[in-house]
């Protein structure tokens, strides 16, 4: 039987300020009980660990392995044995019951694998796997602190990572940029671009087919010239209809 690495290769004890908890201890029982049980130090688990595991100076504790056909019950105590958190069950799958991940099992790290991120305790932490997600924009959405800069100096079609982003152009000869339709690239409602010309060329910012393009202002769909140093927003107000706004824009 090959056991289940508990949660990630990596689990750290740290206090509500962030700070590793030295010695720390994981006990390990059976689900709802307090019989010990045991958990390994390899996927074969033929080496069990101590029990309770003890975490070093740091708090950071060794590889976990559990035994996927049993499920535990773990509880968290510092140094002195005082309970931080109370996790059960704990099985093979790293499902921990509805409800039962909290801000001290957050705190120790545990409840990463469940979450499919590691949270961030503190200074200096390093966030993974929080990706934007540009298909399922809303008011609560994560974005971009700034308008990161996507220089495109040649004939262009716009495409969904361009969201939230200002592309930028440079060319002394003219040159399209184009809004394709919502069959083609799938912005959600809401998108925003800006654009913007530092070139002598004109930027001509054309619609795909089925696309409407407003100035603002206006309720004439168009294409939209931008002239040298230029800059403009545009926002999908809805399915395939734009608005734009801005300086040097016609």
């Amino acid at each position: 039987m090959t056991g289940t690495l508990l949660h990630d290769p990596v689990i750290r004890a740290v206090d509500d300020n962030g700070s590793p908890l030295s010695g720390a201890q994981l006990q390990f029982y059976a689900t709802g009980t307090t019989t010990p049980q045991a958990v390994y130090a390899d996927e074969t688990l033929e080496t069990p660990l101590a029990n309770p595991v003890v975490a070093d100076s740091g708090g950071l504790f060794v590889s976990i392995f559990l035994n996927p056909a049993e499920t535990y019950r773990a509880q968290l105590l510092n140094s002195a044995g005082t309970l931080i958190a109370d996790m059960d069950p704990i099985n093979g799958s790293q499902t921990p019951a509805a409800g039962s991940i909290t801000a001290a099992m957050l705190a120790s790290g545990a409840a990463a694998g469940n979450l499919g991120y590691t949270p961030l305790n503190k200074a200096g932490d390093t966030a993974t796997n929080l990706l934007i997600v540009n298909s399922a924009l809303s008011t609560t959405s994560a974005g971009y602190l700034g308008a990161p800069v996507n220089e495109e100096d040649a004939a262009y079609t716009f495409v969904l990572t361009d969201a939230g982003k200002m592309v930028r152009g440079n060319n002394a000869s003219p040159m399209a940029w184009t809004i394709p339709p919502n069959s083609a690239v799938a912005f959600p409602v809401g998108t925003a671009i800006v654009v913007r010309n530092v070139g002598a060329g004109t930027i001509t910012v054309t619609r795909g087919s089925g696309v409407t393009q407003l100035l603002a202002g206006g309720s004439t769909s168009k294409d939209v010239a931008l002239a040298q140093w230029g800059m403009a927003t545009l926002i999908q107000e809805t399915a395939n209809n734009w608005v734009i706004s801005g300086t040097g824009i016609s």
